[in-house]
């Protein structure tokens, strides 16, 4: 009954704030909430999908300007080399003619391999010369190479030319040179000796018996390194007017002059791709880099060349 008389002092609030929160904190939180919730989605969800459509757009333009052209893809990249894959076949054919059927089948997977990688390398020589030299040339001519002005278009073709002609023949040039020994060696070489014997016969026809010449005084071991005349081979023309005479003498020149004719091209081709190797090997690297040296310093330094 004492706490009855009792009287509570009114708490202190000078802003009226127990007021204002009285209402909020009777009304249960979700029930204040949502309305204030539903109307910031209503107004934010429109907001995020703009941005979310502008930053798929900006990703979509971001990557067409990433994206390679066509040319660079290398998904795009099918070289055509009709001269290599006919290499392949050729040294597939011979390979099965020398060691049989049932042999190939054993070491297939060998011979395929190596066949393919030659195949390879020769494809990169060839690809690179039909599908990039001879286009470039014909689209823009050899005004880059050494142009009286320098340009960007000039310079870049120059360099880019070079330093690819670096890293595609130093190492397919050689190859190349293998292949073109071996021919020589199994092909060219058999012809050019049959060839050779039997041309030596028809300018036999033509060169007349040697006279006896005066015996000369011997030395003490009987004159046998004593050198024996050179023999002077006889012109075509003096071959072929000594043999003509008859069907056989005809027949004789178109075989034996034909084995030999294709046995000595054998040999010069082999000599050129030697010499081409050698080059390759030695001083095209030197070339090159002495090129683009002179490219830099003409685009640079030097424009218009001469500079005077």
């Amino acid at each position: 009954g004492a706490m009855r008389g009792v009287r509570v002092p009114p708490q202190f609030d000078p802003l009226g704030l127990l007021d204002r929160t009285a209402p909020l904190l009777a009304t249960p939180p979700t029930a204040s909430l949502l309305p204030s919730f539903s109307s910031l989605t209503a107004a934010t969800i429109p907001l995020l999908l703009s941005t979310a459509a502008h930053a798929d757009s900006f990703k979509a333009s971001s990557l067409a300007a990433l994206t390679p052209d066509a040319a660079l893809d290398p998904d795009n990249f099918r070289p055509v080399c009709p001269a290599s894959d006919g290499v392949y076949r050729f040294g597939q054919t011979v390979i099965v003619g020398l060691v049989g059927p049932e042999n190939y089948k054993e070491y297939a997977p060998l011979i395929a391999g190596g066949l393919l990688r030659v195949r390879l390398e020769l494809c990169v020589v060839e690809s690179f010369v039909y599908e990039a030299i001879v286009p470039f040339i014909k689209e823009k001519g050899l005004s880059w190479v050494l142009p009286l002005h320098e340009t960007v278009e000039t310079f870049l073709a120059g360099v880019i030319f070079a330093i690819a002609s670096n890293f595609i023949l130093i190492g397919s040039t050689k190859l190349v040179t293998v292949i073109v020994t071996y021919g020589d060696v199994f092909f060219g070489f058999p012809f050019r000796a049959l060839g050779g014997i039997g041309w030596r016969r028809l300018e036999d026809n033509v060169i007349a018996p040697a006279r006896e010449e005066p015996q000369q005084k011997k030395g003490i071991l009987g004159g046998i390194f004593r050198q024996k005349p050179e023999r002077v081979p006889p012109s075509l023309e003096e071959v072929v007017e000594a043999n003509k005479a008859g069907s056989v003498g005809v027949a004789s020149l178109v075989l034996w002059g034909s084995l030999r004719a294709v046995g000595e091209t054998s040999k010069q081709l082999r000599r050129l791709t030697e010499a081409l190797d050698i080059f390759v090997g030695r001083y095209l690297l030197l070339t090159t880099v002495a090129y683009v040296g002179f490219k830099f310093a003409h685009y640079k330094l030097w424009d218009p060349f001469p500079y005077l």
